[in-house]
């Protein structure tokens, strides 16, 4: 079951990504837009959490997954909006190969942290995919366009994304573990409040008109604010559910194919020959660094 589950969590996390890139902020008019968008984002989020909440009947709620739920609602914030911008400003494929990097983040925080340990598979894994992103964003090298702002966002993108990686691990380590609904419930909420108000407070003071929803992005905020939320709730049970071995790599690496593949086919990216060289390589490179603990275990 936990397979499927992860299959559902990986077509949900492809179809998050196709919806925020089809979007492209074309509704957006003033800057507080954008948080008012993934303000909406969280608002459905809340609902969906909240049904969860019901429906489970898991209704702990103890100080300890407040707090957790606090610090992920600030993470989510940062994240639901980078990846929203890089999503927008530049090509799918090579933005979810990125964002999907951002696990390195989390495993050197293990090593750290939890004392894990690291082997040479894992290292030469991602020393490749420091190489794939180069082959990846270089403008001289690429058949679209790629702008400082998108690579400024995708940056951005990838270390929310590490951080999210990090709290997932201290989370899962800590006395509430058991209490995701209420961690991610809890952190819905805050994410809304912030995008709300920073959407205020930077109209505000850039002296523009009060942010707005226009209507042709409801639909938007409807579609990619379930497949979001769907595909997040999913991943946290099922990272301690499945083998790492496992889990990541094919995770991972299955979303950069999906959306690979959608990119050309819904969006006709026109990728150069080093970009599909470096998205190959960057998949190639997922599945050593997430299988190199269990091949290391095979030889030695």
């Amino acid at each position: 079951m936990e397979y499927l589950l992860m299959a559902v969590s990986i077509l949900f996390s492809v179809l998050n990504s196709l919806l925020l890139h089809k979007f492209k902020n074309r509704t957006f008019k003033t800057p507080g837009d954008s948080f008012f968008f993934n303000g909406g984002v969280s608002i459905i989020w809340i609902i969906i959490l909240f049904v969860w909440f019901l429906i489970a009947g898991d209704t702990k709620l103890s100080p300890g997954a407040v707090v957790y739920g606090v610090i992920y609602g600030v993470i989510l914030c940062m994240f639901l909006y980078f990846k929203t911008e890089s999503m927008a400003t530049g090509p799918v494929s090579l933005t979810t190969l990125i964002g999907s990097s951002a696990f390195i983040i989390a495993t050197w925080f293990g090593v750290i942290y939890a004392s894990e340990k690291i082997n040479i598979f894992q290292l030469i894994g991602m020393a490749l995919i420091l190489v794939s992103l180069v082959m990846c964003v270089n403008p001289k090298k690429s058949a679209e366009k790629l702008t400082l702002k998108w690579f400024i966002y995708c940056v951005a993108f990838f270390l929310a994304g590490g951080f999210v990686g990090i709290l997932y691990k201290v989370f899962g380590k800590s006395d509430v573990s058991d209490q995701v609904n209420t961690m991610m419930l809890t952190a819905a909420v805050v994410s809304a409040i912030l995008f709300f108000v920073m959407g205020f407070v930077i109209n505000k003071i850039s002296g523009t008109e009060a942010p707005t929803i226009h209507k042709d992005a409801v639909k938007y905020i409807l579609f990619s604010g379930i497949a979001g939320c769907i595909y997040i709730r999913l991943n946290i049970p099922l990272a301690n559910m499945i083998p790492s071995a496992i889990f990541f790599p094919v995770s991972n690496g299955a979303m950069v194919v999906l959306t690979t593949l959608a990119g050309n086919v819904l969006f006709k990216e026109k990728l150069s020959g080093i970009q599909k060289a470096g998205i190959l390589l960057g998949l190639v490179a997922i599945i050593i660094t997430g299988c190199g603990n269990f091949v290391w275990n095979m030889i030695f």
